[in-house]
């Protein structure tokens, strides 16, 4: 079930409560409440969690791209851009207010759970914030429904930070070709095109067009809010009602889609030739809309051929060697669509013997069915997933939010019912009825070094005329919980061995989150074997000298369980999710693949093939190839943080021998160099015992430590070009070395000069310049990257496209030595100092955010004394230390200036 994480089970019922006259229940259902207004028939979803004061107001929107025709393709997203953080009738500068993400981020509130998103049936603005803002997120939703100005000269502007954002989707060979494909395989509905649209019509839209676009569509009868987390209920209905009342209904009927697919009369097939390093094949079939009752068998059997290594799909294509990855895809919208099937070629291995052994698997299952433990299996994989997505509010409203856009919220809350009621039976008959050839549309994408042929511009023009609006009345705030603090709520325990455990209960939800560290990051490998490392963690998972791969994954899809391991620079990571009865099972095997991996020769093939397929792939994307260029530029050879080439790291990877892999495990992972921490519902004495009982008698090991290194002095500047042809987009990165550790006294100073810079792409510095103003990106940030044991680098990233590179560069180099000049004001310190706090807050919201947040402390040697003392170290940054932090460790006149993309040589 990937197209929905959605939290239903053992919500806290709504107390009753004294309604505004303006307000009236519908009725409560499975714990979740929903409230309308009278005056407008707009409603509301309360869904109440009192496990951290955090919540999260989303307002789903019904219009997205099947709410569009050839001409104004991607106007729904253009307007999402317009709305989300341009100016309103109280927000943005035109009329000297501070805009939207100025007031969201002094909130603390970032990208990934306060933001706006646009997709095939819905659009949807959203705000995770502290409980004590409940106000503000209904401000500013009230605003983007009924009071956005939409002016062109701010339409130009956010034009081309959308046509950037298209332009990265370009580069990406798994966006082109499943944009291919589904193209290709729906040909008359508005699913056609993808929501981001066609570049002629992002570029010719006009503002026009885009105004009665939104006066069309934005109307509360045309609209449905979700409140999940920790409010008071009757404050919330009043400032709901304070909010939206006054909009009045939509003066005319909203337009419905009537457009019906055609049925599929055949194969049909797509090819995608452009620049890249990796071969992929994609299968679409034709399926039917999520309220359609085959629907639900439909998910199970996406479950089984996909999730896990005893999947189907798994089975025929990676562990045969033919692929090193195969997912599937059956999103839940409101019209029909296809199921996705999408396969990562092995190296040496043709197209079409993976697309064959796709097609071979889904025939055997259709004629001779499935089993009713694969049946099962899958249940309770997506059982898990929905009760595991309760873990904060944010992913509450997200899932309910795609509901309600799809089919309705009690379709959405009986869905885990449907699931269990799915026999095997019913799975053979759906795969029947819509995996077979004449509903198949066969995509694959080929690199070539032949670039694709850039569409010409149209043009753009449209009168601006801003819109009147009226001023919101009084505010209403509801406070927030009282919170323990986590140095009295965590259960510390240090082996004799050296191994670091930290156990949070957490009753809220019945689940567990673990986070780990292993001190065995890349950096730790010999300079002659760059690839060990990585392959010394592709290999945990993939069986141990007590179990197969194929048992453990028997073992963690029967629970529903996740685990999964990345190797970064510093360290190797561990995360795992389930249920928190499935804990003693879960941590066994997390001990067994770190202690005992069995490096089987035929697992070893797979790793390296799977492997070679990672350093191509980030080998063709402009910003990881330009922040390595940086990486070697600023860090000498021989350095930890000195990046190795691809041909090295390919090389390295066919000549590990297993006794080398073997060798690396047992200098690296010793029990002195590992961290975990876990959160739940769980009892912290008996997770200790167990942890004691798992990881006790593990050797301590010598613990990688490289502190005892000089720091790294800024060289002087390199202007670099890093050629990728056919890109569409380029990356600019500029920085230096930084000398900061995360150690240093002056660490928290420089965190919050530096977000004045560029935290944020919209409520920065740079951000407000090059993207909100000009329009020149969609995406640039600067961040003190790698500052651990080891003093990192600093850098400014900025995506672009290739006419704006110049400008952006001179505007982006403005910015820093306007910024190293004058320095941050009182201001923008007291505006950064409020994100990271309130920031800091919302990540503690979740068993996940509250796990990783203890291992990251405990991996500097903070403890979780840290997840109390981090708020008051950032409120206690005066302007004059972070001033001086950013003089101390940033450094524009020895700037390296490296672009990736499409170009031999930089602009003057």
């Amino acid at each position: 079930m990937r197209w929905l994480l959605c939290a239903i089970a053992l919500l806290v019922s709504l107390p009753a409560a004294a309604l505004p006259a303006n307000v009236e229940h519908v009725e409560t259902f499975r714990g979740i409440a929903q409230y309308r207004l009278k005056s407008n028939g707009m409603t509301i979803l309360l869904a109440p969690d009192r496990a951290a004061p955090v919540f999260t107001f989303m307002v789903v929107y019904h219009v997205g791209s099947r709410n569009e025709a050839p001409g104004n393709t991607g106007s729904a997203h253009l307007l999402e851009h317009m709305i989300f953080n341009k100016s309103t009738a109280n927000f943005g500068r035109a009329r000297g207010h501070k805009t939207i993400q100025d007031v969201l981020f002094e909130g603390g509130a970032d990208a990934a759970s306060s933001n706006m998103t646009t997709w095939y049936d819905r659009m949807n603005g959203y705000s995770t914030l502290p409980s004590d803002k409940l106000d503000v997120a209904m401000r500013i939703e009230a605003d983007r429904l009924g009071r956005a100005l939409i002016l062109d000269e701010e339409r130009q502007s956010e034009m081309s930070v959308v046509r950037n954002e298209f332009e990265i989707g370009e580069n990406n060979p798994r966006r082109a070709l499943y944009k291919a494909t589904a193209a290709t395989a729906i040909q008359a509905h508005p699913y056609h095109w993808s929501t981001i649209g066609y570049r002629s019509d992002i570029e010719g839209v006009t503002t026009e067009k885009l105004r009665e676009h939104y006066k069309t569509y934005f109307h509360p009868d045309n609209a449905d809010a979700i409140l999940a987390g920790d409010f008071d209920t009757e404050a919330a209905l009043a400032m709901f009602d304070r909010e939206f009342g006054g909009f009045p209904r939509a003066p005319h009927p909203i337009p419905k889609v009537i457009t019906v697919e055609p049925p599929q009369e055949g194969e049909r097939r797509t090819l995608v030739q452009r620049p890249g390093t990796v071969g992929l094949v994609q299968l679409a079939y034709m399926r039917v809309a999520a309220s359609h009752p085959d629907f639900i068998a439909l998910e199970v059997l996406n479950s089984i051929l996909t999730d896990g290594v005893n999947s189907r799909l798994y089975q025929a294509l990676v562990d045969k060697g033919l692929a090193t990855s195969v997912d599937s895809d059956n999103w839940a919208l409101r019209d029909p669509y296809p199921l996705l099937v999408t396969a990562t070629c092995a190296p040496g291995q043709p197209h079409h013997a993976v697309e064959a052994a796709i097609k071979g698997a889904i025939a055997d299952l259709a004629q001779k069915g499935v089993s009713p433990a694969e049946v099962r299996r899958a249940q309770q994989q997506i059982e898990v997933a929905v009760v595991r997505s309760r873990d904060g509010p944010y992913q509450m409203a997200r899932a309910m939010g795609e509901a309600v856009a799809s089919t309705d919220w009690k379709w959405f809350l009986a869905y885990v019912e449907r699931v269990k009621a799915v026999t095997a039976a019913d799975v053979q008959r759906v795969a029947a009825a819509y995996l077979v050839p004449e509903r198949t549309t066969v995509g694959w994408f080929v690199p070539s070094a032949k670039a694709p042929q850039p569409l010409p511009p149209a043009p753009v023009a449209a009168p601006p005329t801003p819109t009147a609006a009226a001023q919101p009345a009084s505010r209403a705030t509801a406070a927030p919980a009282p919170s323990q603090p986590f140095a009295q709520r965590t259960v510390r325990r240090v082996l004799p061995n050296g191994f670091i455990v930290d156990v949070v209960r957490n009753p809220a939800v019945p689940t567990v989150a673990v986070r780990g560290v292993v001190t065995a990051g890349t950096m730790t490998a010999p300079a002659s074997q760059p690839a060990l490392a990585d392959l010394t963690g592709k290999m945990l998972a993939r069986g141990t000298a007590t179990r197969t791969k194929e048992q453990i994954g028997a073992l963690l899809d029967d629970l529903g369980a996740t685990r999964t391991y990345f190797t970064q620079l510093t360290e190797l990571g561990v995360e795992a999710n389930g249920m928190a009865r499935d804990l003693p099972l879960i941590l066994d095997i997390i001990a067994d693949e770190l202690r005992r991996p069995a490096f089987a020769a035929a697992e070893l093939a797979k790793a390296r093939k799977d492997l070679e397929n990672d350093y191509l792939r980030a080998d063709d994307d402009t910003s990881t190839r330009a922040q390595q260029r940086l990486g070697q530029l600023a860090f000498a050879a021989g350095h930890p943080y000195h990046p190795a080439a691809r041909t090295a790291k390919l090389r390295s990877i066919a000549a590990i021998t297993e006794d080398e892999l073997r060798a690396f495990h047992r200098a690296r992972y010793g029990a002195n160099g590992m961290i975990l921490a876990i959160a739940g519902d769980i009892d912290p004495a008996a997770t200790i015992a167990l942890v004691e009982k798992l990881f006790g008698d593990a050797p301590a090991g010598q613990r990688a430590s490289f502190a005892a290194l000089p720091r790294t002095q800024p060289v002087a500047g390199v202007r670099e070009a890093v050629t990728l042809r056919g890109k569409a987009n380029m990356n600019i990165v500029m920085g230096s070395a930084s000398g900061l550790r995360r150690a240093d006294a002056d660490y928290e100073a420089a965190l919050v000069a530096n977000a004045a810079l560029g935290q944020s792409a919209l409520s920065s510095r740079i951000g407000r310049r090059v993207r909100d103003t000009e329009g020149l990106t969609y995406s640039i940030y600067s961040r003190f990257l790698q500052s651990e044991e080891l003093d990192g680098v600093w850098l400014v990233n900025v995506n672009v496209a290739p006419p704006n590179l110049a400008r952006a560069i001179r505007s982006t180099r403005e910015e820093l030595q306007k910024y190293a000049r004058e320095g941050a004001t009182d201001a923008e310190v007291q505006a950064q100092k409020s994100f990271f706090a309130g920031n800091f807050r919302i990540g503690l919201g979740s068993n996940a955010g509250i796990a990783a947040a203890l291992a990251s402390a405990e991996k500097f040697g903070f403890g979780p004394r840290y997840l109390d003392e981090f708020p008051a170290r950032i409120a206690a940054v005066t302007t004059e230390q972070a001033n001086a932090a950013m003089r101390k460790h940033f450094f524009p006149d020895r700037l390296h200036l490296i672009v990736a993309g499409d170009l031999e040589t930089l602009p003057d």
